[in-house]
């Protein structure tokens, strides 16, 4: 009687004795061949508004319409202003002055209309890392609410990956208003992986998307590059 009470005792003990991996096994897995969509990368640069910011950059002052490379040496320094080429869209090199060409979060480049004097301004740009800021407290990193609020109502923006994309037309309020007699140009890139996943398809290319489309939003736009254009 003993035996056979001590043989079902470790008969009902056996499951517990199975190794842990074994059991595992068991479970179902996703199939090897089923496609994975790696998570976004997070490339935001709003932790840029937690950099000394340099003064404002705004069409009066060192940066108004009679400015000059020689006037900008004498408002920055000779070491902190250059003349030199400068990569554009399409890879195209074009000679503009940089001021503060070795440290990316304090650099701006100006792009002349009469090359041969380094006068008259056509357009100065500022692109991440830099961190000036500008009419209407315009700065890259700003977030798509963020810029849509002072804007004071929504816009529309040019298709992410295309010729000019991410480029913003329709600004309003303080950004349409320059003081100087200028315009600001603005564009936004995301703020996750760049290019962006197949699943936001509908914001790429040449498209206009407004700031209220809901895969904007989720894909974290936000400011990477502004300038100030002269009449």
């Amino acid at each position: 009687m003993n035996l056979r009470l001590t043989t079902c005792a470790v008969l009902l003990a056996l499951p517990l004795l199975v190794p842990a991996d074994a059991l595992a096994a068991t479970k179902k897995t996703p199939s090897a061949n089923a496609p994975v969509e790696p998570p976004a990368q997070d490339t935001s640069l709003d932790n840029l508004k937690e950099a000394t910011p340099p003064p404002v950059l705004a069409c009066t002052g060192p940066f108004a319409k009679d400015t000059s490379h020689a006037r900008l040496v004498t408002e920055f320094g000779a070491k902190n202003v250059v003349f030199k080429d400068v990569e554009t869209s399409g890879d195209v090199l074009k000679k503009a002055t940089v001021v503060f060409d070795d440290d990316p979060t304090k650099r701006v480049i100006i792009f002349w209309s009469d090359i041969k004097t380094r006068s008259k301004p056509s357009s100065v740009l500022v692109e991440a890392p830099s961190t000036w800021s500008g009419p209407g407290g315009i700065r890259n990193g700003l977030p798509l609410k963020s810029l849509e609020k002072i804007n004071g109502t929504k816009f529309n923006m040019r298709g992410f990956g295309s010729i000019g994309g991410g480029s913003i037309s329709d600004l309003k309020g303080p950004f349409a208003d320059v003081a100087g007699g200028c315009t600001l140009t603005v564009r936004l890139e995301p703020g996750i992986a760049n290019p962006l996943p197949p699943r936001f398809a509908s914001i790429t290319g040449d498209v206009s998307v407004s700031s209220t489309n809901v895969l904007l939003r989720r894909v974290r736009a936000q400011v990477s590059q502004w300038s100030i254009d002269y009449h």
